[in-house]
């Protein structure tokens, strides 16, 4: 059996139809905004240091929030967070408007520290609910779909971000993202309840038990989107400790998030770089807004078309082993490109690295995010999600200040090097892992993903 295709997934699923454009919509708004951020900082202050207190905002807060995020998304209604998420975005999107007639940066940090918070909540309900809204045929499709609909509205909302920002002023773009995220929540409006989550009717019976340290250990686990037991009862940090022990005693689970969190300790310095090299390697008599939303949508467009190719790529890797490779081998080269594009000595040159250096990054996540989705039972993904995503910004937050401090002393482009090289560590590890040991990518994963 093969995956479903674009065209089939969006004419047949029309509840997963509805979650994607609302996201297509959203998405969009939410570039344009981060662009006119990064413009509004440099205009009112000029600092390094503000620019680095704005992207710091925008990561660290997943640290605090994720707990009670992965709790509650695996307890209450998906539907309900995801619709209060949007809303409560689109007000805090409208205070944006007060920070230049006040002439205070804080306020755009302090917005995107909200903004950042609730999105939280609206992700983990997300990617909780989607494998509940599509076939095991449809899953990979609809990851690809998802991600590279993101990773195009990055592309095409840092470019029109940037023209924006020229034409009209910073303004206009965060109106755009304040209506953008209404649109999302109406969109999810239209799809039911039921769909979101899977539950039980049957009783559970006993399993055989399975060594938690073996490789296949999370191939006994359910399979994502079957019918799951949700469990209502007990306290917030009994269901935290629960969700972290399944993370432990699962290797392939506990590998891909230290992974991720590996991978964040260079991909977490990108946005800075982006912002430095643009504004002040790149810039001449303006102040960057071209330059920056050019390397910004360089890296867009690079995750996209990665994103689009995971199809192809999950097709190659339709083995353990060999998909074992494809992840590691993926890191290691998408950090090869990010630090010769440290080098170049055009603006063009560096684009069309980091174009390359994501293309690779967006298949090896596209496949890695299916492996993942598929080995989580329902009554964990909330949870395990929001762990994995919390740590990885965790550590790009501590990656973005570490680098504001690099730029002083060695320049951004000694830094974005030494990005690429330590983004790419984590793939070395992977690859000798196994190597060395039995570590492996479990075959249900496997099999489950692309239909062998």
């Amino acid at each position: 059996m093969n995956s479903a295709t674009y065209s089939e997934l969006l004419r047949r699923n029309k509840n997963f139809r509805r979650l994607w454009t609302g996201q297509f919509i959203s998405e969009l708004g939410t570039w344009f905004s981060f662009i006119a951020e990064l413009g509004v900082v440099r205009l009112l202050s000029g600092s390094a240091l503000v620019a680095t207190a704005l992207l710091v905002a925008r990561l660290l807060p997943f640290l605090l929030a994720a707990p009670i995020a992965g709790v509650l998304t695996d307890r209450f209604s998906r539907k309900r967070i995801m619709i209060v998420a949007d809303v409560l975005r689109a007000a805090v999107a409208l205070v944006y408007l007060i920070a230049i007639p006040l002439r205070a940066p804080w306020i755009i940090v302090a917005c995107s520290a909200m903004m950042t918070t609730i999105s939280m909540f609206f992700e983990a309900a997300k990617n909780a609910a989607m494998p509940n809204m599509v076939t095991s045929r449809e899953l990979l499709t609809a990851n690809v779909m998802m991600f590279s609909t993101r990773f195009l509205q990055y592309t095409l909302g840092a470019a029109l971000g940037g023209v924006t920002a020229v034409q009209f002023g910073y303004n206009v773009a965060f109106l755009v993202n304040s209506l953008s995220f209404i649109a999302s929540a109406v969109f999810i409006i239209l799809i039911p309840e039921a769909v979101m989550r899977k539950t039980t009717q049957t009783q559970s019976v006993a399993k055989p038990q399975v060594d938690p340290m073996s490789a296949e250990s999370c191939a006994s686990a359910p399979i994502a989107g079957s019918e799951q037991p949700v469990e209502t009862a007990g306290s917030f940090f009994k269901d935290l400790r629960e969700g972290l022990s399944y993370i432990w005693v699962t290797p392939f689970v506990r590998g891909i998030i230290l992974l991720n969190v590996g991978w964040a300790t260079g991909g977490g310095m990108v946005n800075l770089l982006f912002d430095q090299m643009g504004a002040h390697t790149f810039a001449h008599d303006d102040l960057g807004d071209w330059n920056v939303a050019a390397l910004f949508t360089a890296s867009g467009a690079g995750l996209f078309l990665g994103m689009v190719l995971a199809r192809r790529a999950g097709a190659w890797a339709t083995e353990e082993h060999r998909a074992g490779l494809f992840i590691g081998w993926s890191l290691v080269a998408q950090g090869a490109l990010l630090s010769v594009a440290g080098l170049m000595p055009s603006l063009a040159l560096m684009a069309v690295f980091v174009a390359a250096a994501r293309l690779v990054l967006g298949a090896e996540f596209g496949v890695q995010e299916t492996f993942m989705m598929r080995v989580l039972p329902d009554h964990y993904r909330g949870r395990v999600f929001t762990t994995d995503r919390s740590l990885e910004l965790s550590t790009m937050a501590i990656a973005t200040v570490a680098s504001g401090w690099l730029i002083k002393w060695l320049g951004p482009r000694a830094v974005m090097v030494i990005s690429g090289a330590l983004s790419a560590s984590p793939g070395v590890v992977w690859l000798l892992a196994m190597s060395l040991t039995d570590f492996r990518v479990p075959s249900r994963a496997v099999r489950e993903s692309y239909g062998d």
